[in-house]
């Protein structure tokens, strides 16, 4: 007489006392945070960027740069397990040479990349509002947006997981649609025939580029230790589980989204793919769609600039500074639209702290 049938997904992750149910469900919000976290504006630049480096080239580099980092995520899990503590600074500071040195640097570089990414959430948000409020000033729309926002912050993990599926849903609609206009025969319209030449393996400054987007969009080490801290049924193995799933699903999106983009778009496609997109409502839609998304990353990745003041138990001083960042984010993104560049340089500084 056979078995029941077990996913494994319970099976390695759930808790002694923990009935399945539960257990699937506290996992699968834990993926689809970790999935989420690295669904914000960065994936919107990877075809730009893949323009520049070649699709072989692009597809690898993803394949790689997932690797290593979540190879990376399981070293931080490991050791905050070890030494009992979940935040990234306050981990580095335990290292028996220069640990203040390592934890206060470690604290602001932390701020310093995520604040970035947190100023092109808000650029897309803002653009695609647009769509809806085009009378609106750009700052107007940039600050109303961070109210929406802002509620969200307050939020833990495992009630983020409702904005977290959003988000994905967000972009793998918006990736089913570029593979709609391409087999609709849809291309963006272009004056120059030789812009619309495709590489398909390449190397050169682009793929720089492409290296710098890529680690804007997967580098989430700074998120993890909190997610890790509120897992049910906490351990490494189990974490492994989910982030190999979660991962694995990123990779194949990451992909997809450049690929498709790149063969629809051009070589002359914009930093923002949302741009090049026809105008029409289920485009519209995608823009819209694009802005949930994002509204769906920032309150995860925030969380790990406000980690070391919420383990100080100091609750009020934690939402002061969520409130103080949204602000500074906001007046920072009224400044710029230039999606690109932040990602780029956000990354670029990703890669030198990682």
């Amino acid at each position: 007489m056979g078995g029941a049938f077990t996913d494994p997904l319970v099976a390695q992750t759930a808790k002694p006392g923990l009935s399945p149910r539960t257990a699937l469900s506290e996992n699968l919000a834990l993926c689809l945070n970790l999935i989420t976290a690295t669904l914000g504006c960065g994936i919107l630049s990877l075809p730009w960027a893949t323009a520049g480096a070649s699709l072989i080239s692009a597809i690898l580099l993803t394949l790689v740069i997932l690797a290593v980092n979540g190879a990376t995520n399981m070293v931080l899990v490991y050791a905050a397990e070890k030494h009992h503590t979940f935040d990234l600074g306050a981990l580095l500071g335990c290292l028996p040479a220069q640990g203040k040195v390592a934890k206060a640097f470690c604290e602001m570089t932390i701020w310093l990349t995520v604040f970035m990414c947190l100023v092109g959430y808000l650029i897309v948000v803002a653009d695609s509002s647009e769509l809806l409020l085009p009378e609106l000033p750009r700052a107007f729309r940039v600050f109303m947006s961070a109210g929406v926002i802002l509620p969200l912050c307050f939020l833990d993990q495992k009630h983020l997981a409702f904005s977290s599926t959003l988000s994905i849903a967000a972009n793998i609609y918006v990736c089913v649609l570029l593979a709609t206009l391409c087999f609709s025969g849809w291309r963006k319209p272009s004056e120059d025939e030789a812009e619309q030449d495709f590489c398909l393996l390449g190397y050169g400054e682009g793929t720089v580029t492409m290296v710098s987007a890529l680690m804007q969009a997967a580098v989430v080490q700074m998120c993890i230790l909190p997610m890790y801290e509120e897992m049910v049924g906490r351990s490494p193995e189990r974490f492994a589980v989910c982030l190999t799933f979660s991962f694995s699903f990123v990779a194949l999106l990451f992909a997809t989204f450049s690929a498709v983009a790149y063969f629809v778009l051009g070589p002359t496609v914009s930093s923002n793919v949302l741009l090049d997109l026809p105008a029409g409502i289920f485009d519209n839609l995608a823009r819209v769609a694009m802005a949930i998304a994002v509204i769906g990353v920032y309150p995860i990745l925030l969380s790990s600039m406000v980690a070391p003041i919420k383990h100080r138990n100091d609750e009020g001083s934690s939402r002061l500074a969520a409130l103080g960042i949204v602000a500074c984010s906001g007046a920072v993104a009224s400044l710029t639209s230039n999606l690109g560049q932040v990602n780029v340089v956000s990354g670029a500084f990703q890669v030198f702290v990682s």
